[in-house]
């Protein structure tokens, strides 16, 4: 937020619409990431013109660097977004829409019981409000050792989803009517290979160490992904589900709505897609 020395319009910059209190209170930054101050939340910024451009350019919206510059922009006190830990992904950029466009958001839902289209204004403040860290204390114990979990850094998360996108275009590939059988199963058996590799990956990423039964923590990166590769299936599978458990933890991600259909007005729940394409349009 640095500006030219003695510039008469200084007065006239931005200054922060809210703070907010991240879900992870500031914990799993790198050392130099973040400048948390002494209150606990940090200033949130409305979007610059430049930041609005940038959220519309399809191939940054895809590698996260939109994502990344519109962050360390309207949240200054986030030095290196990449680092920061994916659960402050989501509240961080609600923050930035709310202090840019306001607190309601066009929502449109279409009733299961009658087929009613409903439109609604949503109330991104109360979203935000019920946003909630996952129990990242939880651990994964067996009887000689115990596994420290911690959340995927933006950066991880982000890699994880281009890994995935690229599998699903290979799929397609695969699927192609001008492909021998045998090119199939060959493409088949990579993009096999790439699933299992991608689906160790992402879960390497999200344990922190490894406590030994003498307490020492072993948190080498390529120590903790050769001892996925060779752990036991009830140790992997332990894993994968407390992870699961964890990641499916918080409720802001459905709202509640009622049918405004006068002859049906059922209640029912709906999922709150978060799509960065269209949430900054």
């Amino acid at each position: 937020m640095s500006s030219l020395s003695g510039n008469p319009l200084a007065k006239h910059f931005r200054q922060p619409q809210l703070y907010l209190k991240l879900p992870s209170g500031g914990r799993w930054y790198p050392e130099g990431t973040l400048e948390l101050p002494v209150t606990g939340e940090v200033p949130i910024y409305a979007m610059t013109a430049k930041d609005e451009i940038t959220m519309k350019t399809p191939d940054s919206l895809m590698n996260g660097a939109s994502t990344v510059h519109v962050i360390e922009s309207c949240c200054p006190a986030i030095k290196n977004a990449w680092k920061m830990p994916a659960v402050d992904i989501d509240p961080v950029l609600i923050a930035i829409r709310l202090a840019t466009y306001g607190k309601e958001m066009d929502f449109t839902t279409v009733c299961p019981s009658c087929g009613t289209k409903n439109e609604h204004a949503l109330d991104l403040s109360h979203m935000l409000g019920k946003i909630e860290l996952a129990d990242w204390s939880r651990t994964v114990k067996n009887d000689d050792f115990e596994i420290i979990l911690k959340p995927q850094s933006y950066e991880d998360f982000n890699k994880s989803n281009m890994l995935n996108f690229e599998e699903q275009r290979i799929l397609q590939v695969v699927q192609q009517d001008s492909l021998s059988e045998e090119e199939k199963i060959e493409r088949f058996n990579q993009l096999f290979a790439q699933l299992i590799e991608t689906g160790i990956g992402q879960v390497s990423k999200s344990i922190a160490g490894v406590r030994m039964s003498d307490g020492t923590v072993v948190d080498n990166p390529e120590y903790i992904r050769e001892f996925l590769d060779n752990c036991e299936r009830d140790v992997w599978e332990g894993l994968k589900s407390t992870l699961d458990v964890i990641n499916n933890e918080n409720i802001y991600n459905t709202v509640n709505i009622t049918c405004s259909n006068e002859d049906c007005k059922k209640p029912f729940v709906t999922p709150f897609v978060f799509e960065q394409t269209n949430f900054f349009g």
